[in-house]
């Protein structure tokens, strides 16, 4: 059984909510880690909204990853393999793989996102908490940089 959920172009409901998503997513970080190097290099305390954005990082982590499976799913299935003919060969080959990876780096980067988070929120310092979303978020958006890499790069 198929859900007919495609708009005009091939694009799907769940393919625009996951790009409007990985936006706010966007914004909610670069916010983010601009209070938290305001926090680090000018003493700045750790206000409550430091730890909302913290928590709509994850928010967004977790919205993400739901519209992800649901786009790895059935219902997705036919985006981004439209190109059959002999000279893209190379490219289905080297895509093949991709939405499995993508999804595996996602779930650690959304694994180490919520350590940072848990972490950060039990660090006394002010300080210290500014550091730890530093380290953990960075260390997630690599991972996330690194698993968009595989479709664009390869």
């Amino acid at each position: 059984m198929s859900l007919n959920v495609y708009l005009d172009g091939g694009f799907s409901i769940f393919k625009i909510a996951h790009i409007l998503i990985s936006i706010t997513f966007l914004i909610c970080a670069i916010w983010l880690f601009i209070r938290s190097f305001r926090g680090v290099f000018k003493e700045k305390p750790y206000y409550r909204i430091d730890k909302l954005l913290s928590f709509g990082f994850i928010i967004t982590l977790y919205l993400q990853l739901i519209f992800g499976i649901i786009l790895f799913s059935n219902l997705g299935s036919n985006t981004g393999y439209n190109y059959l003919s002999i000279d893209n060969t190379v490219k289905i080959v080297s895509k093949r793989l991709w939405p499995i990876e993508h999804i595996v780096l996602m779930l650690f980067a959304l694994l180490i996102a919520n350590l940072g988070l848990i972490i950060s929120i039990n660090t006394l310092s002010d300080k210290r908490k500014h550091w730890n979303i530093i380290i953990y978020y960075s260390i997630s958006l690599l991972l996330i940089i690194f698993s968009l890499g595989g479709i664009y790069l390869f």
